[in-house]
């Protein structure tokens, strides 16, 4: 299959990606909590702040998640000052 698609003269570059992953993997397991901590505490502040839309907290984080990709939908969005800051 390498041979069909000509994808051997890369396998050189994929090893230095995976050793560079496992290198820093440390730095990459912080990046991830952290980014998985921002998105429960943002998710639970907009139902606690936000009435409509953000009915409950799985769903506020589903919506940080969405907005933190920047893949939003627009289905919900915050309505109040503070919601849209």
């Amino acid at each position: 299959m390498f041979r069909v698609l000509e994808l051997g003269t890369y396998l050189v570059e994929a090893d230095s990606l995976r050793r560079a992953l496992v290198a820093n993997r440390r730095k990459i397991a912080v990046f991830l909590l952290t980014v998985f901590t921002l998105v429960v505490v943002i998710g639970a502040a907009m139902c606690v702040i936000e009435a409509a839309g953000f009915i409950s907290i799985p769903r506020s984080v589903y919506r940080a998640i969405v907005t933190l990709t920047t893949v939003g939908y627009g289905e919900i969005a915050p309505r109040t000052p503070l919601g849209s800051v």
